[in-house]
């Protein structure tokens, strides 16, 4: 997931499926029957085990999550003041790629 966050490379459903940042990757005529019955199988599973180990899991992800996200705004707020960033908006407005300085 790094190399997509620093090179700003898109990736496939397929390619995410791959690398394990999504579960499944199916084609569009087949998503509403796929999630349609894995949202069978779940109304059809132990309720209450379902929903505490859904909830154990959020509190990881939400304490993960608070505790980079002022650090991350910080940083994104610097490079938008940078020489870069202007770089990257003037090469997109003119439709061209960016030549960046580092600075």
């Amino acid at each position: 997931a790094k190399e997509f966050l620093m090179t700003g490379d898109r990736l496939t459903a397929e390619q995410a499926a791959a690398m394990g940042l999504v579960n499944h990757a199916v084609p569009d005529d087949e998503l509403d029957e796929r999630v349609y019955a894995f949202a069978d199988r779940l109304t059809k599973g132990a309720i209450r085990a379902i929903q505490y180990s859904k909830i154990s899991v959020n509190i990881g992800l939400k304490q993960l999550a608070h505790s980079i996200m002022d650090t991350s705004i910080a940083y994104e707020s610097i490079t938008n003041y940078s020489d870069d960033h202007q770089e990257a908006v003037n090469a997109f407005r003119e439709k061209r790629k960016p030549s960046f300085t580092g600075q």
